[in-house]
């Protein structure tokens, strides 16, 4: 927030925090990672004229605790930096969890707000739009208009899902975590933490089941079975990063990924909008080329639909996510 208000040394927090474990500081946000849709959502909520208010669907931690659900899965937070104060927001329409971090600048503000010392019309524009747009402050309409937009969305993508075996879906993770992510990812590559090559491709960085590509993993899986239309379990996930020259050769993918989801989480050079590298499917109507943006999904039946990459060009670097996941009766090993 420092930065923001023009004032103090900038990301001074964040360089201090161990950068082997995950975090998402709201006062320290990497700015220039954030898609441009979240760009967008942070000058629309600056410009946000409605009354709001804390969100009763925040809950603040100390980060030694966890909401009551992760208390039995804690492995899931295993590589997050858990010290300080953690906003842990329940999306109103996938119910999923999302946790900020808050460092003094946050933890003072919500205090204020939570003793009435300071109105949410009063505070700095800046942190405003940060806090509307993390969904800690939002407006009375706020979990009605959220769930039409995603019922609508769910309303469209499921028939297509059905009908075609894949549909694109934007909007999984919040422009913030993307942000994040792709920070965390970035320094443990540099950091040889990940390691580079697999059966598939010898230019691409790997890691299987990582732990906080897991955490959102589980958190994804209503939005999953939303979409699909049946319910399901996550299986296992899988972070690929290629080099300039990696391709994806065409394949299927065995049971583990019955119902696959591939992120976009990073490319360079920085996309406008979508990247110039698709994914294609072999679908029954045809070949599909998919462009996506930085923080699109793209469901599709990775055990039926062939899909592959052509090389990636020079100068090029590519992330993604691959989220799988399997009906909830799959009785087969889910690694």
């Amino acid at each position: 927030m420092a930065g923001l208000m023009g004032a103090g040394p900038w990301q001074s927090l964040t360089a201090a925090l161990p950068p082997d474990r995950f975090h998402c500081l709201l006062d320290e946000l990497p700015l220039h990672l954030i898609p441009t849709s979240g760009r967008k959502l942070l000058r629309a909520k600056a410009a946000e004229g409605q009354p709001f208010f804390l969100n009763p669907e925040c809950e603040l931690l100390d980060g030694s605790r966890l909401p009551g659900e992760l208390a039995q899965a804690s492995e899931l937070t295993r590589d997050f930096f858990l010290q300080g104060s953690v906003a842990w927001v329940r999306d109103a329409a996938t119910a999923s969890l999302r946790p900020f971090w808050l460092g003094a600048g946050f933890q003072e503000l919500i205090m204020k707000l939570r003793r009435g010392e300071v109105t949410s019309g009063s505070l700095p524009a800046p942190a405003r739009a940060l806090l509307l747009a993390a969904d800690i402050l939002v407006t009375a309409e706020h979990r009605e208009r959220k769930r039409a937009e995603w019922d609508a969305q769910i309303t469209k993508s499921r028939p297509a899902f059905r009908d075609k075996g894949y549909v694109p879906v934007s909007g999984l993770l919040h422009p913030f975590h993307v942000a994040a992510l792709r920070r965390y990812y970035r320094q443990r590559i540099r950091r040889g933490a990940i390691r580079l090559g697999d059966h598939q491709s010898a230019r691409r960085y790997v890691a299987y089941n990582d732990g906080v590509a897991r955490f959102f993993h589980h958190q994804l899986a209503p939005a999953v079975a939303a979409v699909v239309g049946e319910p399901i379990m996550p299986s296992y996930v899988y972070l690929a990063s290629y080099l300039s020259g990696a391709e994806l050769r065409k394949h299927t993918d065995r049971e583990q990924c019955e119902f696959s989801v591939t992120l976009c989480l990073d490319f360079s050079p920085e996309p406008e909008i979508a990247t110039p590298w698709p994914i294609c499917l072999d679908t029954p109507a045809g070949k599909v080329a998919v462009h996506q943006a930085l923080g699109d999904g793209l469901f599709y039946r990775g055990t039926q639909l062939p899909h592959y990459r052509g090389a990636l060009p020079e100068g090029h670097t590519s992330t993604s996510i691959f989220f799988h996941y399997v009906p909830a009766d799959f009785a087969a090993p889910l690694a």
